[in-house]
């Protein structure tokens, strides 16, 4: 049967978070046909029995932890679905989003993309407008000030916003957008392989919308491990190398490590000074950053 969203996650070690959105569109009645799959990464906190045990949800086992983007290429091939919507395990929706970025798309066809404005439980907006900036990759003061203007932004739009993508936990692209050979780069495993999607249709001209109206929230740091930080700094390099060369790509990586020594030391100067676990627990982070941005 033709489907209008085939809304698609990918699942490691979030049961509560699974339950949560299986609960959720089990009971959603909308105007619109869907499907939910969960792609699980091979979790072991209880997910697979859970998702075996629910009819309502078509399941994916891949066996090994394959990463964000290959789990949800692997189960945009297998759905149909006029859109795609790819969300994170740790978002709260609601009905109301759902349908006004649905019918955005239904009556704006020149749209490949929309997201919805994503806060975070207290309300605050996160930081989801890509922007193709290589200055703010040099000047972390650029990158902070880019980021609070598009907050501002969304924050005032009182009509759908063009922005140059998004990024993030949550967006639906029209199934004829997505970019060959698939829609994430199969090269990164976890961090980057959203801006790099951004980038990409960007540079192919894909129109990118906001729609402020729909507001859904988005807990974030739910499938982190000891892996996040190698995994995050390894990734920003390869996105940095496809896009603006390998110099830069080497240049951002001295800064970074540069920036991380800078933080280490600081840090470990405070954590003699005081037994606050806050100020231990940022040493101990700008340490394992230390030992696992150099370039390999």
């Amino acid at each position: 049967m033709p489907v209008d969203i085939a809304f698609i996650t990918v699942n490691y070690n979030t049961l509560d978070c699974v339950k949560h959105l299986a609960d959720f569109f089990n009971a959603l009645d909308v105007p619109f046909t869907f499907t939910f799959t969960v792609v699980d990464n091979n979790s072991v906190d209880g997910s697979q029995e859970f998702l075996q045990s629910r009819r309502d949800i078509e399941y994916f086992q891949t066996g090994e932890n394959l990463g964000y983007g290959r789990g949800i290429n692997g189960a945009v091939a297998a759905t149909v679905g006029k859109y795609v919507c790819v969300l994170n395990t740790d978002v709260i929706l609601n009905r109301d989003a759902l349908v006004k970025l649905w019918r955005f798309l239904e009556e704006q066809p020149d749209a490949g993309v929309c997201a919805p404005r994503i806060t975070y439980g207290d309300g605050r907006d996160q930081g989801m407008v890509f922007k193709a900036s290589l200055l703010a990759f040099y000047a972390n003061w650029f990158a902070k000030l880019l980021a609070a203007f598009e907050k501002r932004r969304i924050a005032r739009a009182t009509a759908p916003l063009r922005v140059d993508g998004v990024m993030g936990a949550f967006f639906l692209i029209r199934r004829s957008a997505i970019p060959s050979p698939a829609l994430f780069d199969k090269d990164f495993f976890f961090f980057y392989e959203d801006t790099a999607l951004a980038h990409t249709l960007k540079n192919s001209g894909v129109p990118c919308y906001i729609v402020p109206g729909a507001t859904i929230i988005h807990l974030g740091g739910k499938s982190g491990s000891a892996n996040s930080i190698s995994s995050f700094y390894q990734n920003r390099y390869l996105y940095l190398k496809k896009f603006y060369g390998p110099s830069h790509a080497r240049a951002v990586n001295f800064l970074d490590r540069v920036r991380i020594l800078r933080k280490w030391r600081l840090y470990s100067l405070f954590s003699q000074l005081t037994s606050s676990q806050r100020i231990k627990e940022k040493q101990r982070h700008y340490k394992v950053a230390w030992e696992t941005a150099r370039l390999k």
